[in-house]
Formats: C-alpha cells, structure tokens, sequence
C-alpha cells in the first residue's frame, strides 16, 4: 500500500473540517453582527480549497431577495469580511489560513423554483424574481 494514499484522504479530510470550522464561525459571527440588511441570512456551505487559501462561503438570503434587496446583504457581508475574516485566523490552527469570500447559494433559489413549477405556481417561462 502507498504512503500518498492515505495522505491525500488526510487532506481531504482536513479541508472538510476547516470548512466546518470556517461554516460555524461565520454563522455565528453573522448572529453577532448588528446590521440589520444581515437579518435572515444563513451560511448554507463553505468550500475550502486544497491549499488552504480560499474560502467560499455561501450565503442564502431569501427574504432579502424577495424584497429586492439583494445588493444590500451583499455589500453588508463584504463590509463584514475583514472582522471575520480575523475570527477565523485566530481560530484556525494551521500554517495558512484561507481568506474568506461570500457568494449567494443558488441551489436553495433553484429548488424552490422547481418546487413552484411542479405544485403549479409559476409556467416555465415565468420569472419569480420579477
């Protein structure tokens, strides 16, 4: 048996913690805020990449856009960054530290679209964002 197989599982497994770590600091750094264009955003998946120097953090804010107020929890979440960002170099415990970037989670939208279009709620060719 190699001894490279059981270290790129090693690795694979690390980044599945960090990004967990990473999931939960976020989550609740995000409670802890007070900027109400943040209130009813969830962190639903962090991805870290193998070298440790990005996080991908994903975001859902579906009241926000339902009120058309996307832009504001993006831009309140890039205001944020840096204070978490700081939270989580102190909590993780590694040479490198991955820098954190927020993106909107699509796959909640999308599911929730499909689900309007098979109970009968929207045609196929209508958009709910409009």
């Amino acid at each position: 048996m190699s001894r490279r197989q059981p270290a790129s599982r090693q690795r694979f497994h690390r980044t599945d913690r960090i990004s967990e770590v990473v999931r939960e600091i976020v989550a609740t750094e995000l409670e802890r805020l007070d900027d109400d264009r943040l209130q009813m955003v969830t962190v639903t998946a962090v991805e870290v990449d193998n070298e440790l120097a990005t996080a991908k953090v994903f975001y859902s804010a579906l009241v926000a856009e339902s009120e058309h107020r996307a832009d504001e929890v993006a831009e309140a979440l890039e205001e944020a960054r840096w204070p978490i960002q700081r939270v989580v170099n102190g909590a993780i415990r590694a040479r490198r530290t991955p820098q954190i970037s927020f993106h909107p989670d699509e796959v909640l939208r999308h599911a929730l679209r499909i689900d309007d279009l098979l109970a009968g709620r929207l045609r196929p060719d209508e958009n709910p964002d409009e």
